[in-house]
């Protein structure tokens, strides 16, 4: 009895070992799909161990097989689920799949932490982007760190280039163990970290220090072609006796990036000495890639058909850019089309092509037909697509979409940015502002809300956002700055002009965009002094400098200055939007003499809608109705009628109290208004109020009661002003305010005290 249950015995841990065994070789193989078949077959007639469930999640994990996975890992005891090889697959299981919440559980809940789980979640961390959460979590360890441990870190830290996460790197560098100083996979770590920080003088030393392999070549040659020391990158490569694939790779984009026909004539001469296969091909295209010569590519893919090489991957990628950039779209559509197995990559390539030659509608058809799952580049350019197609149907579809994103992408941020950018093009504020007070902001995610925010003219909110990047450390580069600007031009606020423009860094101040934008913000600020100072720093000032001048000077009611200035600019840089500005301050300051001689130089065929408004607006401000009429008259010769040129006649009746004139204009615009419900609405507002100022209530009624009848409502205006430092935004008969009774029984207050020093209540 007892012969036979030893016998049994070892029959059961022989097939054990041996089912183990088989599964370990097949992933060691990597393959494993098969471990997934011996598994499931296995476990028909025997109840797995904890090793042969790790070596199948193993599998699951390579294979992106979550539901697997998961149901495999429901079906173990308590005892298995607490085995630390079991939960450490499993927190690699989840990071893989982008469930980052998940896997922080499963860890956080274990009480066996072991160094390989503190370094699967560093890891895992590290590959998902949250490297500085990957350094809080090392800095929290309770055991002593090993080799993987020191090399997960610094490719965490070259990842990262905030000043922090630089200075821990070098700090854990130079503390490092003894027993670690001379290991080789550490030490390339290390140095590709201290290169691709820029701190090139401590990686040649440590370089010179080690004993140098292919990888550590690679790894400094890599550094020196990142930080545009291109020379040095090509003299180490013919320092390296037997070079490999990645060094190659290297040398030929540092060759690209050189550039030089000398180095060029040695690029060729070596590809002709080496064997032609997939590999010296995709080198020779992706030069020809960098130094924008498609044709050449192409010419190597002909030389390929002829020797009957096969395209991979990279190489279709390289030949499609090539078609695209020689606008080459029914070659790049056949060749597409002849791939066999196409990866999610070729499908970007394509999608992205097609988005930016101006076939969105062919880039959609061609996205909804896909057969295999997109990736995160995939949907950013979808996203970019449906933002160019501007309809319906496509927004719709894109927020299908991105509601039934798989969960490791909706935490993405390259996603969400284009996604926030698609819905900035469509107005869709408030699933903008939803999403982006879900999502890992950078600072593309605030540029497109700080846009989006600008084009609805809500520029407290753009210095709310501003606030909130300072708090959270986000760089805030040129573009930001420039949006902030613009936000403080529409508040007009002059102490916070002062006071959020004293924060700009000094390495901005030269930046000719930027000092535009500030130009503009002084002037609207009533600083034209400060504007002209801001304006006198430009070095070589553009059409943009000299039109938001003229501008500023114009809003100041400085029309000579404008006039000036505007005889000062250099006559090749005089556009439609100069002319405009100087016409619009003539306007402002009744200077109609040089308004005529400015609007008598432009020549006819340059003479604008917008030009021809302007003069009009400036002859009626003046009161010259006929002049202005005649203008009308000469325009609409071979243009259609021009809303814009007749409200500024109609604002000029109102002024004047005139409802004759102010029905004849309304009358000879109001066929052309059916459609266009906010030029319709203000002429009717204009009109009626022109009849309210002349003493006729009747018919001004009369307008107000068709307006109603029809729908049209007068649009709500808004003011702002900046109480304490705080943006208060408020409408006529507004109420909204917490202090609002405050507010209204003072405004009673001043209003009597007005009306005993002899003020007429209209």
């Amino acid at each position: 009895m007892f012969i036979r249950f030893t016998i049994r015995c070892q029959c059961f841990y022989s097939t054990l070992i041996n089912i183990n065994n088989q599964l370990k070789q097949l992933n060691m193989n990597k393959q494993y799909k098969k471990v997934i078949y011996l598994f499931d077959n296995y476990v028909q007639k025997n109840n797995p161990s904890d090793l042969v469930i790790n070596q199948t999640l193993k599998a699951c994990i390579e294979l992106g097989d979550i539901k697997r996975g998961s149901f495999i890992y429901e079906r173990l005891s308590s005892q298995s689920k607490q085995n630390h090889f079991i939960q450490t697959n499993r927190i690699r299981f989840f990071m893989k799949s982008g469930d980052i919440n998940k896997a922080k559980e499963i860890f956080n809940k274990s009480q066996n932490k072991t160094l390989f789980m503190y370094n699967t979640m560093i890891n895992g961390l590290s590959n998902n982007n949250h490297g500085k959460e990957a350094i809080n979590l090392f800095r929290e360890m309770s055991i002593a760190p090993n080799e993987y441990t020191y090399t997960i870190l610094f490719k965490t830290c070259s990842q990262l280039n905030d000043s922090q996460s630089i200075e821990f790197g070098k700090d854990l560098f130079e503390k490092l163990p003894i027993q670690y100083q001379n290991h080789p996979i550490i030490l390339n770590s290390a140095l590709h970290m201290l290169m691709q920080h820029g701190n090139i003088k401590l990686g040649e030393k440590v370089f010179s220090k080690i004993n140098k392999d292919t990888t550590s070549y690679g790894v400094m040659m890599s550094g020196y072609l990142k930080n545009k020391q291109i020379e040095k990158t090509i003299d180490l490569f013919f320092q390296i006796n037997k070079p490999n694939d990645i060094n190659l790779i290297i040398f030929f984009n540092a060759c690209a990036d050189l550039g030089n026909e000398k180095v060029l004539h040695s690029i060729l001469n070596m590809f002709s000495k080496l064997n032609r296969n997939e590999m010296t091909y995709g080198l020779m295209m992706n030069m020809y890639n960098k130094r924008n010569e498609p044709r050449q590519t192409l010419n190597l893919y002909e030389e390929m058909k002829r020797e009957k090489i096969q395209p991979n991957e990279q190489i279709s990628i390289l030949i499609l850019n090539a078609f695209f950039q020689l606008n080459y779209f029914i070659q790049a559509t056949e060749f597409f089309n002849q791939i066999p197995n196409k990866s999610s990559m070729i499908y970007d390539v394509v999608l992205n092509g097609l988005a930016n030659h101006n076939r969105a509608e062919q880039a959609f058809d061609l996205f909804q037909q896909m057969s295999i799952p997109p990736n995160e580049y995939t949907l950013s350019i979808l996203f970019k697509i449906c933002s160019q197609l501007n309809n319906t149907k496509s927004l719709e579809f894109a927020k299908k979409i991105l509601n039934a994103m798989p969960e490791k992408y909706q935490s993405n941020t390259i996603i969400l940015n284009s996604a926030l950018h698609m819905l900035m093009q469509y107005g869709d504020i408030l699933l903008a502002e939803k999403i982006f007070s879900q999502m890992n902001k950078d600072t593309i995610s605030y540029g497109c809300m700080m846009t989006m925010y600008n084009i609805q003219n809500e520029p407290n909110k753009i210095l709310n956002l501003y606030e909130e990047m300072k708090r959270d450390k986000i760089e805030i580069d040129n573009l930001i700055w420039i949006l902030i600007i613009n936000a403080l031009a529409e508040l007009t606020d002059l102490s916070t002009c002062e006071l959020i423009s004293s924060e700009l860094p000094e390495k901005f101040y030269n930046d000719i965009q930027i000092q535009n934008a500030l130009i503009n913000m002084w002037g609207k600020a009533s600083s034209a002094d400060r504007a002209k100072k801001i304006f006198d720093q430009i070095i070589k000032p553009n059409n943009m400098s000299y039109s938001t001048m003229i501008n500023a000077y114009g809003l100041n009611g400085l029309g000579r200055d404008a006039v000036q200035l505007y005889y000062e600019s250099p006559f090749e840089i005089i556009d439609d939007i100069i002319n405009l500005c100087v016409l619009n301050a003539c306007s402002h300051a009744s200077l109609i003499n040089e308004a005529q001689e400015i609007f008598k130089n432009i020549s006819i065929d340059k003479r604008s809608e917008k030009i021809y408004t302007a003069m009009i607006d400036c002859f009626s401000r003046s009161n010259l109705i006929n002049e202005a009429e005649e203008l009308i008259n000469e325009y609409e010769q071979s243009h259609l009628p021009s809303y814009s040129m007749h409200m500024s006649i109609l604002s000029a009746a109102r002024n004047q109290r005139n409802p004759l004139l102010a029905q004849k204009m309304y009358d000879r615009i109001e066929p052309y208004l059916k459609d266009q419900k906010i030029y319709a609405t203000s002429a009717k507002v204009l009109l009626a109020n022109t009849y309210v100022l002349a003493g006729n209530l009747t018919t001004a009624s009369n307008i107000r009661m068709k307006m109603n009848q029809s729908g049209l409502k007068k649009l709500t205006g808004f003011s702002w002003t900046v109480v304490n430092g705080k943006v208060v935004k408020f409408r006529a008969h507004d109420r909204s305010h917490p202090q609002s009774n405050e507010i209204y029984d003072e405004l009673e207050r001043l209003t009597n005290e007005l009306k005993q020093h002899g003020l007429v209540d209209h």
